[in-house]
């Protein structure tokens, strides 16, 4: 066995006897904790590991070397007999019979720096003791183990082994870990990297030996970590060879491969020394079996409600058992407290008592909360806040109670009290002119009146002033024209009455109602016309006498008019006026008080009584101290633009925003933007600074910059052609024209706007206007940048032209560019491939024509010329080959080279007669004009004559033959019947058909008579008959005469 396993094994010994009395039972006979664990066993056996390479997929042969012999087998995956997937790692090994996994040979790239990778999942925490590999080939050269504590966690390196570790790791070989260093190094070491021996070497790694702290591990938080690992990787890097895989020799390179027989771990579920046995979780995966009250898959916290100390691993000497908190009962919950633990040594710090209790254990009662024993519940105290001395009372309940407070819980006022507050009860202090009744016990609050407010009613309500005893209402309404609501009473005003007896100008109306009229001019008028807001809200008293009280009338009405509105109000029969003036808007009531300008009294008594007096109360400003006061004259807080004692002037600087409305209208600030002054009633803005507009809002034009900001430079004159205006851009500030002369823009107008060229400021040499591009038409105008700014040469020319002016068509386009039409000007040359010597896309600029090969012609060279036809590509075309003499022109079709034929001629050369022609000449082929019933074909003799069919004679068979006649039916010529064979029989003999003449015919008639026994007239009547049916009788015999043929039936011939 090899020292490295030997020692493991030893490692854990030491560890497996340190705890082996805890390993039965977390607990002792007597019911005691103690550590425990689980059992130490090979945590790899039967695990499914993961490969990233495996041969047999294809099948595959290789080659084992032992010494100085090879053997080569195969290596399939579909065989179980000859496979070695990664099952075999972890399965029970035999050394008689092993079995191994094995990777794919060098042959399929196997080697460094491709490598391969075992992974083993453990399913959740264990502590490695070892890890063991033996292999079934040799030794890698170079491979390293990868530990992970958590899924899907870094893979940390827990061991290098390899004959180059500086090269192949960057690490030094035979390292080693020094006391108060890191213990979580991983190490590299060239001991199990020689390529000897070719079989069953082993590899044991201890995860503890060359630790410093291995024999103090239950205190060492950093080896505990170190051996703590969920999932293995095993990274077999580079194969140890004997060189000759560089020949690249088939069977050598197969000969290479990893091939491991047994994987091992030697370890135990981590479980912190909480539980002897890990199982299946809830979920399906391992988890500890936790004890002394701990949980979580690796026992590594205390349970809910056993948070009195922190949890601890346990060790050798403690089972660091979670204890249970103490809550007195009356709390399931708590916390660690690491300061309270500290301080009492009981961390348990419990959470949402029950009870109203409170403290760590909940031991107490919550503040003011009171109980009578400690097996009660807590009761609150409810003492009144602000009537007790303390919210705590006493075991009984009882509070303790402030000066002027009473009841159990100080909650009362005693009698004579009010408003229980901070400093106890307080006595009732409420004003008697804004009061109307006495405070309520509870709070003190006084009854207001309605204009009135305050917690002793002693103060008008925002916008009301002049607080009076007598006043059913407390305060009277701020006017203030309706700008303001914050207004008081003036001190500067004396009161004092305006009065007549009438004693001078009365002027009576009819008898039936006395109407008195206060007339301009009058001493009368002067002293109740006018300004009278100074009489608002006051008394006017009217008297009218009579000889008894009866005779008083008993409805007066008072009409008011000025400022262009009339008002009337109807006075009761009392000597004073009422505050509230009837129907009469307050409002257009005092505006017109503001401007009285004519007065009337209308009443409805006849002559028994008369107007005795006419007192108006009034205000005025004295020289001395004013007595007695004008408390109800207000004095208005103006807002910002308003000034005047009633907020009727607008400030400096500010003006009506309705000028027809006067001083009702608001006031709003002059917008002239610090260019000038408005004016306070129409708002019109007298502008300087170079400012223009309704509100000096913009530049004069030709000046720039931003009139808004309202200091004296805010406009400048324009750095523009002729002083034409310009805009500045707020976000940079820079100046641009906007009036540029026509052609010309930029921001100075220094150049030709889109479309124009020149160089209007002369910045590249001689000045010169701007002037239209001229493209002759052939760009889009509606584009930017057609055209050169400076040279004026058009850059985007359309239409298939090109040039400096758009002034010619492009190569492979043929028209004439310039003119001025709607349509296209250039079209492509589109020049046959076939017929042109040159290049498809070369022609005439302007006439569009091709250059064409020999006896091609068009402007496209897309046919061939007369008397010419088969245009082929790079050859032409060839002449016709017309027969002079058949053809009515040496001109052919220009592909097919079809000849134009004579009349009856045919072939594509026009050299043979069509079927049913003959005659072949210049003139063409004449028809043969063969009848179709009686010819045997429609094609003629030589000489024109027709075959004919049998019973068909003439030269185009169109005449039945001798002893035959024409069928209507089947228009053929039949046969005659037998007695006429037999006069042809008589006649032939003597003579033939061109030899007849009518004597002989008469002749011939009388024996065929004798022959037949029959009398001459029957024969000629039946040869008549038959006759008719072959051809025309006078056809027939067209040279007898009439009289001749009735000497022949009369048998005189």
């Amino acid at each position: 066995m090899d020292a490295s396993l030997l020692l493991s094994l030893l490692l854990s010994l030491h560890l497996h006897l340190a705890v082996r009395a805890a390993m039965d039972s977390c607990y002792d006979d007597e019911g005691r904790p103690n550590r425990c664990m689980p059992k130490f066993e090979n945590v790899a056996f039967n695990r499914t590991v993961v490969a990233s390479n495996v041969c047999g997929s294809p099948p595959e042969d290789y080659c084992m070397q032992t010494g100085s012999t090879r053997s080569c087998h195969v290596c399939d995956a579909a065989d179980p007999e000859r496979s070695h997937n990664v099952s075999l790692l972890t399965d029970f090994n035999r050394n008689d019979e092993p079995t191994w996994w094995q990777s794919q040979s060098m042959y399929y790239g196997i080697q460094h720096p491709n490598s391969v990778n075992l992974t083993l999942h453990l399913g959740k925490a264990f502590e490695i003791t070892y890890i063991r590999l033996k292999f079934y080939t040799s030794r890698p050269e170079s491979f390293a183990i990868y530990k992970r504590t958590e899924e899907d966690g870094s893979w940390l390196p827990y061991q290098y082994y390899s004959a180059s570790c500086r090269k192949t790791y960057g690490k030094d070989a035979k390292g080693y870990i020094r006391p108060g260093d890191d213990e979580r190094i991983a190490v590299c070491t060239d001991e199990f990297s020689d390529i000897s021996p070719l079989t069953g070497g082993n590899v044991a790694f201890s995860t503890l030996e060359g630790r410093p702290s291995a024999y103090n591990f239950d205190k060492s938080l950093m080896l505990q970590e170190w051996v703590t690992a969920s999932d293995l990787l095993i990274s077999l890097d580079r194969l140890n060879t004997f060189g000759d895989e560089f020949f690249k020799d088939s069977k050598v390179l197969r000969s290479y491969f990893y091939a491991i027989s047994d994987f091992s771990v030697g370890g135990r579920c981590k479980c912190n020394g909480h539980a002897s046995e890990c199982t299946e979780g809830e979920h399906g995966g391992l988890a500890c079996a936790c004890q002394h009250n701990t949980e979580g898959a690796d026992c590594q916290r205390c349970r809910p409600f056993y948070q009195d100390r922190p949890w601890a691993r346990a060790t050798g000497d403690s089972a660091n058992e979670c204890l249970k908190c103490n809550c007195s009962g009356r709390s399931d919950e708590c916390v660690f407290d690491a300061e309270q633990y500290r301080s009492t040594g009981s961390g348990g710090r419990c959470l949402s008592c029950r009870d109203n209790t409170d403290g760590p254990h909940c031991e107490s009662c919550r503040e003011n909360h009171y109980r009578n024993s400690p097996e009660e519940p807590c009761l609150p105290c409810n003492c009144n806040v602000n009537g007790s001395v303390s919210l705590q009372c006493d075991a009984e309940g009882r509070c303790v109670c402030r000066d002027g407070v009473t009841g159990e819980k100080c909650d009362t006022c005693r009698a004579g009290f009010h408003s229980l507050g901070p400093g106890g009860c307080r006595p009732c202090e409420c004003d008697p002119s804004g009061s109307v009744d006495s405070c309520s016990p509870l709070d003190g609050r006084c009854f207001c009146k309605p204009n009135v407010e305050g917690q002793s009613c002693d103060r008008c309500r925002p916008g009301f002033f002049n607080l009076q005893q007598v006043n059913p209402a407390g305060c009277q309404p701020c006017f203030c024209f309706g700008h303001s609501l914050a207004c008081s009473s003036s001190h500067r005003y004396a009161a004092v009455n305006i009065t007549s007896d009438f004693l001078e100008g009365i002027v009576c109306g009819s008898a039936a109602i006395n109407e008195v009229f206060l007339q301009p001019g009058t001493l009368l008028v002067k002293k109740f016309l006018g300004q009278r807001v100074h009489s608002y809200g006051q008394p006017l008293s009217i008297t009218f006498t009579s000889e008894t009280p009866e005779l008083l009338p008993d409805h007066v009405s008072l009409l008011l008019q000025g400022a262009g509105i009339a008002l009337s109000a109807d006075l009761a029969s009392r000597p004073a006026l009422p505050s509230d003036p009837g129907h009469a808007p307050r409002r257009s009531f005092v505006h017109q008080l503001h401007t009285v300008t004519h007065s009337s009294l209308l009443s409805s008594s006849t002559d028994t009584s008369q107007l005795a007096g006419v007192t108006l109360t009034s205000a005025f400003i004295p020289s001395g101290p004013a007595s007695p006061a004008a408390p109800w004259v207000e004095s208005c807080s103006c807002p910002l633009g308003f000034t005047g004692q009633f907020c009727e002037r607008c400030l400096s600087g500010f003006t009506r925003e309705d000028p027809s409305r006067g001083p009702l209208s608001p006031c709003v600030p002059c917008n002239c933007h610090q260019h000038g002054s408005c004016h306070p009633e129409t708002g019109v803005c007298e502008c300087s600074h170079f400012t223009a507009g309704v509100t000096c809002e913009r530049c004069l034009g030709g000046y720039h910059g931003n009139a808004l900001i309202g200091t004296p430079g805010d406009c400048r004159p324009c750095p523009c052609p002729d002083g034409t205006s310009c805009a500045q851009i707020a976000e940079t500030g820079q100046v641009v024209c906007t009036d540029c002369p026509a052609g010309q823009t930029g921001t100075r107008c220094q150049m030709c706007e889109d479309g124009y060229y020149g160089d209007p400021l002369g910045q590249s040499g001689p000045a010169r206007p701007c002037a239209r591009c001229d493209c002759n038409g052939n760009v889009d105008l509606n584009a930017v940048g057609v055209c050169d700014r400076v040279t004026g040469r058009c850059l985007k020319c359309l239409g298939h032209t090109e040039g400096d002016d758009c002034q010619r068509c492009r190569r492979g386009f043929y028209g004439d560019a310039r003119v001025r039409t709607a349509g296209p000007k250039c079209r492509p040359c589109s020049c046959s491939p076939a017929g042109t010597a040159g290049r498809a896309d070369e022609c005439h600029p302007q006439t569009g024509n091709c250059l064409c090969l020999g006896h091609v012609t068009g402007r496209d060279c897309g046919r061939c010329e007369v008397g010419f036809f088969n245009l082929q590509p790079g050859i032409g075309c060839e002449m016709c080959k017309c027969n002079p003499i058949g053809s009515s022109s040496m001109a052919c079709h220009p592909i097919s080279g079809q000849c134009v034929c004579r009349a009856g001629v045919e072939g594509s050369l026009c050299d043979s007669c069509r079927v049913g022609f003959f005659g072949f000449s210049s003139r063409g082929c004449r028809a043969c004009d063969c009848d179709p019933m009686g010819s045997v074909s429609m094609q003629c003799h030589s000489n024109g004559t027709c075959h004919c069919r049998q019973g068909f004679v003439g030269y185009k068979c169109d005449k039945c033959e001798l002893n035959y006649f024409h069928d209507r039916e089947t228009h053929q010529c039949e046969e005659c019947p037998a007695c006429y064979g037999l006069v042809k029989k008589q006649v032939s003999p003597m003579f033939t058909w061109e030899q007849f003449s009518p004597q002989r015919l008469g002749r011939t008639v009388s024996r065929s008579a004798a022959a037949v026994d029959r009398s001459p007239s029957e024969v000629v009547i039946i040869y008549q008959k038959w006759s008719k049916e072959v051809m025309n009788w006078r056809q027939a015999i067209n040279f007898l005469s009439a009289a001749e043929v009735g000497g022949i039936l009369d048998g005189k011939m």
